[in-house]
């Protein structure tokens, strides 16, 4: 007897999401357990700026500092310190942006 499968990849892309959902967010905490431990501290802003946020089943690691972005990625007379890339680096597969000055 032969039998017929159909995959919706949308229903399929949506319940793995939702199942894999705890186990990011752990993979989000150890991230930036990560990144708080190699941040560079002056003020401390941009250390204590990193946490992890969860919207539904979307799992994101943050930093709230205002110059985050610029202290993470580098400016064109300033360094990028890069701790929360460096750290996703380090749990897997990263392809968002580049810190100014690494590949």
């Amino acid at each position: 007897m032969a039998a017929r499968v159909r995959i919706f990849r949308d229903i399929a892309a949506r319940e793995a999401r939702c199942i894999s959902t705890a186990r990011r967010q752990e993979i989000a905490e150890q991230i930036a357990d990560d990144a708080r431990a190699t941040a560079p501290v002056l003020t401390g802003e941009y250390r204590d700026g990193i946490g992890v946020e969860t919207n539904g089943d979307r799992v994101f690691v943050v930093d709230d500092d205002p110059d985050g972005v610029f202290k993470e990625y580098g400016t064109s007379d300033t360094p990028a310190h890069a701790a929360l890339t460096d750290a996703a680096r380090q749990q897997g597969k990263y392809s968002g942006w580049r810190p100014r000055g690494r590949r």
